[in-house]
């Protein structure tokens, strides 16, 4: 069996995928398993922990990010990846009631507790078979809070609105109209989409402080994001966001 460290990532060990054990891997583990008790069987199955690995089920299939995955890129990945978000939010607004205070979680809960946030939706946390988004994977960043917190940074990441690919993405109104189709195929109602652009900066600056926290803390992770400088990406899109500000809330409402 491989040694552990702070910094170790998820790796794949036949039909299963191991990582660390963390002070919120009972609370995944559970999640996992409600999931599926309730039906979705999109995600991971549980397969269990010890004192230092956990481990769940590998999903096979596609993935990766926008970048560098040209079929990421797809509207029918986008509008998929939607509805899938939009059936787990849906599974886990059954139970979250139940055992939202049961476990700590990695990121902090955030009320309303509407349903379990993935809290990473982006396309490298999905798996696509035959061009459609088929499973979600990477459960470690769950914690409740309101829909609309996990939707404002689904749309910061599938749109996405981001200096860094505004210009590969086609620009600003092309990412606007992207996180259009996606609210839309989620059927997130019109009347709450105005609160998503100032929810987006609040999610990414509370990001930037989770980082900064953890590096502290001497989380190594953490502590080289930052020096690789992923906190400055974030802040200029947060000055991105708010710059558009207008633009954004426009589109996504009209």
């Amino acid at each position: 069996m491989r040694g552990i460290d702070d910094d170790e990532g998820p790796f794949r060990q036949g039909d299963h995928i191991l990582r660390p054990v963390r002070p919120w891997t009972a609370g995944v583990q559970a999640l996992l398993a409600a999931l599926r008790a309730h039906g979705f069987t999109e995600a991971p199955m549980p397969a269990g922990h010890d004192a230092t690995w956990e481990k769940v089920s590998f999903l096979p299939g596609l993935s990766g990010d926008l970048d560098t995955c040209e079929d990421m890129r797809s509207l029918g990945v986008l509008r998929s990846a939607a509805s899938l978000l939009r059936r787990y939010h849906d599974c886990s607004a059954l139970f979250v009631g139940q055992f939202a205070a049961a476990s700590p979680w990695q990121l902090p809960a955030r009320m309303p507790a509407e349903v379990f946030c993935h809290g990473d939706f982006a396309p490298y946390n999905i798996v696509l078979n035959d061009g459609m988004a088929t499973g979600i994977i990477d459960f470690e960043t769950v914690h409740p809070g309101p829909r609309g917190w996990d939707l404002a940074y689904a749309i910061y990441r599938w749109a996405p609105l981001s200096t860094a690919v505004a210009a590969q993405m086609g620009g600003l109104h092309e990412q606007i109209d992207r996180a259009s189709i996606f609210l839309d195929a989620y059927d997130f109602p019109l009347k709450q989409r105005r609160m998503l652009p100032d929810m987006l900066v609040e999610r990414l600056q509370a990001l930037v402080g989770f980082m900064e926290g953890e590096a502290a803390r001497g989380v190594e992770k953490y502590r080289r994001d930052l020096q690789d400088g992923h906190d400055r990406i974030y802040r200029r899109d947060i000055a991105y966001i708010a710059e558009h500000r207008d633009e954004i809330l426009a589109g996504l409402e009209g």
